[in-house]
């Protein structure tokens, strides 16, 4: 059945003028044009009503599966203390009911940075709610969290404990554990928490999905895939589970033979999966202070954050990545990080005398400078901006860096540079909320109202490149998304309102009305 899309504005994101209508078939775009021409081949009317009509968007970077898992644990995001924390800990505990002997309770999403004192909670608070139960609570960050006493004896820690490299425990005056744990020694010892079964976990997943179709995505990240995400992925592609098209990125420090054993899904989606290369952490976050950075943060005058790895076992991951023909994604916040990625890249080219880096991705690029986005344009890197830091955490920032802080993401810098922009939420950091991100791109405000330097903004197009066809590229599917034209996937995002004509600072007030993939309408309002 070929079905027309008309009555609305039609933004195909290429350089043709607003068609009057689509037509489509089996999930594909058949012609754009005249809806007069069009009209006479078509079976089904899709009447736009006046929306507005983009292709659908794409997921730029985040965490899928870890999305699935915090629906299923206590949500903290809205906690403005700890009291709050203790608070909602305790109901979810309530309505959980009986625990079972193994099970940790778990939470996601606290911000110490909005607290009155600014301080993370202890394994003393956490105490309040059980010394019987483990229980772990993770930052909203993803790279720090803590644990109540019982965690820490289930996680196998105690005062003799060494910090992990590239992690730090953290200790009391005398030594003792005070239940905080960043980076490395957060994301490996809370690797004993146990998961839900698959049969939850498969309705986990199809509650994650409807997150992103509600935002208008229809192609999701997995960021960080090591073996128990991989399994779970890939049983899900077995068992058809898939709506949405996902993009796995695995763990190339510690899971990289996933990739030699799984090459049929290797740039390939078999049931709407696909692995698209490796992901690499360099650092951690700007609002947690564990961000790499070249110069100390404020207020402090020798610490600068730290790095994970040294600079030859970076040259290494990447070798290995541009030797396999794989594309690297790395999370870089800080600017020592970036530029460790960035001097990876170099020495690798000069080393292995190649010209094709196959897009590697700088994640988040919080800090980036001037400078590094020239050195990203001439290594044919990517960048991915975390762009809603602006808005969550921009007055965090400036606490943190002072006037550094204005230039964050420095998205108009890159494009002007020639680079390939995307955006990203990195969830479930934040919601995946696209055009909440669009407006953070045009308008650069914080939440006290402080606006971040001007010249960084984006125009309106620009932004939606960072969420359409930029991010295809990203993907290598330019032939197949991001753009309304023949031959490419029916997939679209319809908007309640033009943001091309709409106030600026109107553009996050939009709302995604109907997602449709591939022909088949997955969300509507």
């Amino acid at each position: 059945m070929k079905t027309l899309y008309f009555n609305g504005n039609i933004i195909t994101m290429t350089s043709q003028p607003m068609p009057q209508s689509v037509l489509c078939e089996n999930g594909k775009i058949l012609a754009t044009g005249d809806y007069g021409f069009l009209s006479e081949y078509a079976d089904d009317f899709y009447d736009l009503k006046g929306k507005t009509m983009l292709p659908a968007f794409i997921d730029g970077h985040s965490h899928f599966t870890t999305v699935a898992n915090t629906l299923a644990i206590a949500d903290l995001s809205m906690a403005k203390s700890i009291e709050e924390i203790l608070n909602i800990l305790q109901n979810f505990k309530t309505d959980k009911g009986k625990i079972e002997k193994d099970e940790f309770i778990v939470g996601f999403g606290y911000d110490n940075n909005f607290f009155p004192d600014k301080r993370h909670p202890t394994k003393s608070d956490l105490d309040k709610i059980s010394i019987e139960i483990p229980i772990v609570i993770s930052h909203a960050s993803g790279h720090m969290g803590v644990a109540n006493t019982k965690a820490l004896k289930v996680m196998g820690l105690s005062e003799n404990t060494p910090d992990p490299d590239g992690g730090i425990i953290g200790r009391n005056a005398d030594g003792s554990l005070n239940g905080y744990l960043e980076e490395t020694a957060f994301t490996s010892y809370s690797s004993v928490i146990k998961q839900p079964d698959y049969n939850d976990m498969k309705k986990l997943i199809k509650s994650a999905e409807n997150i992103y179709f509600k935002y208008g995505i229809t192609t999701v990240q997995d960021g960080f895939t090591g073996e128990k995400e991989w399994t779970l992925l890939k049983k899900l592609s077995e068992d058809n589970a898939f709506t949405a098209d996902v993009v796995s990125y695995i763990d190339i420090n510690n899971c990289k033979d996933i990739l030699s054993k799984e090459k049929q899904y290797n740039k390939n989606y078999i049931n709407n999966l696909k692995i698209g290369g490796y992901k690499l952490f360099l650092d951690g976050s700007p609002q947690g202070r564990t961000a790499w950075m070249t110069q100390p943060y404020e207020n402090d005058v020798n610490y600068c954050g730290y790095p994970i790895y040294s600079d030859s076992q970076v040259l290494e991951f990447v070798k290995q990545s541009v030797m396999e023909q794989q594309q690297l994604l790395c999370h870089c916040n800080g600017d020592a990080a970036a530029q460790q990625f960035i001097d990876a890249f170099k020495a690798a080219d000069e080393q292995l005398k190649t010209s094709n880096n196959y897009r590697p991705v700088l994640i988040h690029g919080q800090l980036a400078t001037q400078q590094q986005m020239s050195d990203v344009a001439s290594l044919g890197m990517i960048a991915s901006f975390f762009i809603a830091h602006t808005w969550q955490w921009g007055d965090i920032h400036i606490e943190n860096f002072g006037n550094r802080a204005y230039k964050i993401c420095p998205v108009n810098t890159a494009i002007n540079k020639g680079v390939v922009t995307t955006f990203h939420q990195d969830s479930p950091v934040l919601p995946p909320d696209m055009m909440h991100s669009v407006w953070c791109a045009v308008n650069r405000i914080t939440q006290s109202g402080v606006q971040l330097d001007k010249e960084e903004s984006v125009t309106v197009y620009d932004a939606l490149k960072a969420i359409t066809i930029n991010r295809a590229y990203q993907y290598g599917e330019e032939n197949t998304k991001g753009t309304i034209e023949r031959g490419k996937d029916a997939s679209f995002a319809i908007l309640t309102d033009n943001p091309l004509i709409c106030d600026k600072l109107e553009l996050n007030k939009i709302k995604v009305d109907t997602t449709i993939l591939r022909g088949n309408v997955v969300f509507k309002l």
